[in-house]
C-alpha cells in the first residue's frame, strides 16, 4: 500500500541521510523566531515568509535524493534559486485562499453560537453545548479538508514545474486524483506528527491549561526563551518526519502515474 509504503520509506531516508536534519532546524529555528515575543516575532515572520521557499526546493529536492532507487539528484543549492519565486508565490496565494476559507468558516461558527455567548465561552463563564461542540467540529474538518487539498502545491512547484497558479491547481487535481491515498497519508501523517505536537501542544504552549479561558490565556502570554527552545526542537522533528513523508507519498503517487517522469526542465543537473 502507498500509504504505508511510502511512510517506511520515509523512516528509511531519515535514518540514512543526517543531512535532512539541517534542513528541519532551519524550519523549527524560524518557527521558534516567531513564537517569541516583539521585534523577534516580527523577524521570524519575515524570515518565514522569504526563507521557506529557498529551503522547501533545495530540501524536497535533497530528499528526493536521497529515497532508494531515485534518479534525480538536480543540486538542492540550484533548486532552491529555480523554484524560489514559484514557491513564494504559491504560498502566498494558498495563504490567502485558505486565510479566506477561515474567515467565512469562523463568521458561521460566530454567527451559529453567537458573539456574545462565544466571548462568554472564551471567558470562562459559559461553556459549549453537545451541539456547539458538534457543530464547532464540523467547521473546524471543513477547514482542514481545504488546508489538505492545497497542500501539496509545493511538491507541485518542484517536482511538476508548476508555476504559482498552476501549482494549486495540480495539488487538487492531485488529492482528488488519488483521494483514497491521500485520505490514508492525512490519517498517517496527523498520527505520526501529533505524537510529538500535541504533548508540546498541551503542556508548553498551553500551559496545562484544563479551560478554555485558560488556553486563551496561556497561548497570549509571551513564552519564556526554554518554551520557545522546546517548541524548536518539537518542530525541526515533525517537520524532518511531515516533510519526507509529503515528498515520499507523493513521489510514490506520480512515480507510478501512467507516463510519469522527473522534470528536467533546464538540464541543471549535478553530474
Amino acid at each position: 500500500m502507498t500509504v504505508l509504503q511510502s511512510f517506511r520509506t520515509t523512516l528509511q531516508v531519515v535514518t540514512d541521510t543526517p543531512v535532512l536534519v539541517a534542513f528541519a532546524l532551519a524550519f523549527g529555528a524560524m518557527g521558534a523566531l516567531n513564537n517569541a515575543s516583539g521585534l523577534v516575532s516580527v523577524v521570524g515572520t519575515i524570515l518565514l515568509l522569504f526563507g521557506s521557499p529557498a529551503l522547501i526546493g533545495a530540501f524536497y529536492t535533497a530528499i528526493d535524493g536521497a529515497r532508494p532507487g531515485t534518479d534525480t539528484d538536480l543540486r538542492a543549492s540550484t533548486a532552491a534559486q529555480r523554484y524560489y519565486v514559484s514557491l513564494l508565490g504559491a504560498s502566498v496565494l494558498s495563504g490567502l485562499v485558505i486565510m479566506v476559507v477561515a474567515m467565512v468558516v469562523g463568521g458561521g461558527v460566530v454567527g451559529y453560537i453567537g458573539f456574545d455567548r462565544l466571548n462568554a465561552v472564551l471567558n470562562g463563564s459559559a461553556s459549549l453545548t453537545l451541539v456547539e461542540l458538534a457543530g464547532g467540529g464540523a467547521a473546524l474538518a471543513v477547514l482542514m479538508a481545504v488546508v489538505y487539498v492545497f497542500t501539496f502545491f509545493d511538491t507541485a512547484v518542484v517536482f511538476d514545474g508548476k508555476t504559482a497558479g498552476g501549482s494549486l491547481s495540480r495539488s487538487v487535481d492531485f488529492v482528488f486524483g488519488n483521494f483514497r491515498q491521500v485520505v490514508g497519508y492525512a490519517v498517517v501523517a496527523t498520527v505520526a506528527t501529533s505524537v510529538v505536537d500535541l504533548p508540546v501542544l498541551w503542556f508548553v504552549t498551553l500551559d496545562g491549561a484544563t479551560t478554555v479561558a485558560g488556553a486563551v490565556t496561556a497561548f497570549q502570554a509571551p513564552m519564556s526563551a526554554v518554551d520557545i527552545a522546546v517548541v524548536a526542537v518539537a518542530s525541526t522533528v515533525t517537520t524532518l518526519v511531515g516533510r519526507t513523508y509529503k515528498v515520499c507519498f507523493y513521489r510514490a503517487c506520480t512515480d507510478d502515474a501512467p507516463g510519469a517522469d522527473p522534470v528536467t526542465t533546464d538540464g541543471e543537473w549535478a553530474a
